[in-house]
């Protein structure tokens, strides 16, 4: 691969980690270059329409790949703007690199645009770099050794032309990444003998367990042990939900406080605090076992015994301690099957959400990969929906930023295109990114976007009920998203009634285009289901 320039020598090496895409929104400077340096190296540019919706993107490619993310942006408000991707990429534990247009150093006398764009960041920021160092490669590794460390997270990289138009070359040999810990020998020991003295663990699995190694460990410690698991929203299908051991969800709600209050051990497995709701833990009177990569800045708890070190290594070490005869197969069965009911909550009039889920599981590949946004409609999709294997469920959980769905699934169509990939949106969410509806026409992505459209912020709503406050400020003007997206050339269709989803399921397979379904909801059941799974 011929290198001419910094700029190019840099772009080689993302490459050589894998990385198959930049997103971002360019502005005249140094972004010329990097967009120049990508075409040349094989790498594929898109222009998102928005900043947030590219670092988003970088972050999910990041999740499914396993290479790190990459996002570009001018400076001033192009990085401002994209200031709540970074966010995801550090709450969300993405691995992302944040490129961004800086100023020379003989240019103090422009204040034009001119803020301080590391400062911004630096909150949330695993490392930074202005390539003032004297290899510019090796401060790049620098910065991708850290944003794929323990949290894995965002990186910065601000560059002005003088450095990255200087002449360069290929760096030999690849990044020497940083190995994960090894776990403390006397915390096993400690952790080794609670687990053997238990007979009911329950395991509750986290972020952490998606990466293709922690899941095969973990699937490996239940095939020997058959101790149950529930998994958080981001740990979704680490462990298969249609086998009898993956029981569903852990939300930290009511469907599964009976059964983890009957267990005699807890272990959690990759298992990050950031998941977590903002309550207290419920479950202090059980022994605990936490399995990590890292200790956290704000545990949600004590556990009885906190291993930190490499999460496969522990488990590994423990599965010929465990034993979950007293989990008989019969009532973990029960349990499943009410865990799973607490979402069936239906309406008489109109399309309540949980009917439009179960048409949306009746007409899409059993392996589709979703993508969920924040709000209410996400309640009976992540607790009706089943997976198979990890990243095959994607939300955002640490941040849990509406906006999410849209950008997450074109970049999901984009890295994965052989799958079917479909994004579950509210209508609030929807209207956040309507423009990345472009971005999907213009490369080639073909997602699924199915809106559920009460006109309304129907969980901030749901808040103001029970807290007997006038309904003010949650609700929408009407929006036909079904016209916005035809608009955009894609097949899309209006929904108003129960009878006509399958129609408009099996219309938007079939199109060969990306698809928009905007179902008109009776958000009607949406109090009793909330009540039903948090409480």
């Amino acid at each position: 691969m011929t290198v001419e320039t910094v700029s190019e020598a840099i772009v080689a090496r993302l490459a050589d980690e894998g990385v198959r895409f930049i997103f971002g929104v360019p502005g005249g400077e140094c972004n010329l270059d990097v967009i120049a340096a990508a075409e040349k190296q094989g790498l594929r540019f898109i222009l998102t329409r928005t900043e947030t919706s590219a670092a988003i993107m970088a972050c999910v490619a990041s999740e499914i790949s396993g290479a790190p993310g990459v996002a570009m942006t001018t400076r001033g408000p192009g990085l401002a703007a994209a200031s709540n991707g970074v966010a995801y990429a550090d709450l969300d534990r993405a691995a992302m690199l944040l490129i961004a247009d800086g100023y020379e150093d003989d240019q103090g006398y422009i204040s034009h645009q001119r803020i301080d764009q590391t400062a911004i960041l630096a909150p949330m920021l695993r490392a930074s770099s202005n390539l003032r160092g004297a290899d510019p490669i090796e401060e790049v590794d620098r910065l991708l050794n850290a944003a794929t460390g323990n949290p894995p997270g965002p990186a910065y990289l601000e560059v002005a032309g003088s450095f990255i138009r200087r002449p360069g070359k290929a760096a030999p040999g690849g990044r020497v990444s940083s190995a994960i810990a090894k776990p403390d020998q006397a915390a096993l020991a400690e952790a080794r003998s609670l687990i053997a003295s238990a007979r009911r663990p329950i395991l509750l699995a986290g972020l952490q367990a998606r990466s293709p190694d922690a899941a095969a460990a973990l699937r490996a410690f239940v095939d020997a042990t058959g101790c149950p698991v529930l998994a958080t929203y981001k740990a979704k299908g680490v462990i298969s939900e249609n086998t009898p051991p993956g029981l569903g969800l852990y939300a930290n709600g009511v469907p599964e406080q009976p059964l983890i209050g009957s267990a005699d051990l807890i272990i959690l497995y990759g298992f990050d605090p950031v998941e977590g709701p903002p309550q207290v833990w419920r479950y202090g009177s059980i022994p605990s076992v936490e399995l990590t990569n890292h200790a956290f800045d704000d545990p949600l708890f004590t556990p009885t015994v906190s291993v930190i070190g490499d999460i496969t290594a522990s488990i590994g070490a423990l599965g010929d301690a465990a034993d979950a005869s007293g989990w008989p197969p019969a009532e973990l069965a029960q349990r499943k099957d009410q865990l799973w009911a607490a979402a069936q909550i239906f309406t008489g009039d109109g399309i309540s959400p949980a009917a439009l889920v179960r048409a949306a599981q009746r007409a899409l590949p059993g392996d589709s990969r979703v993508t969920i946004d924040a709000g209410a409609h996400m309640l009976p999709v992540l607790h009706s929906w089943r997976c198979d294997a990890p990243n095959l469920s994607l939300i955002s959980r640490g941040l849990s930023t509406m906006g999410f769905a849209i950008p997450a699934a074109i970049a999901a169509s984009l890295v994965d295109p052989d799958r079917t990939t479909v994004a579950f949106t509210g209508d609030g969410g929807a209207m956040m990114c309507l423009g990345e509806l472009g971005t999907a026409i213009q490369n080639g992505a073909t997602p699924l976007v199915v809106v559920f459209n009460d006109s309304s912020l129907t969980l901030i709503g749901s808040k103001q009920r029970r807290r007997q406050l006038a309904p003010a400020g949650v609700d929408f003007s009407h929006t036909d998203f079904a016209q916005v997206a035809s608009g955009f050339g894609w097949h899309a269709r209006r929904v108003t009634e129960e009878g006509e989803l399958a129609g408009a399921f099996a219309e938007a397979l079939a199109s060969g285009r990306p698809a928009l379904i905007d179902v008109e909801i009776n958000p009607e059941s949406y109090d009793a289901l909330i009540l039903a799974i948090r409480g």
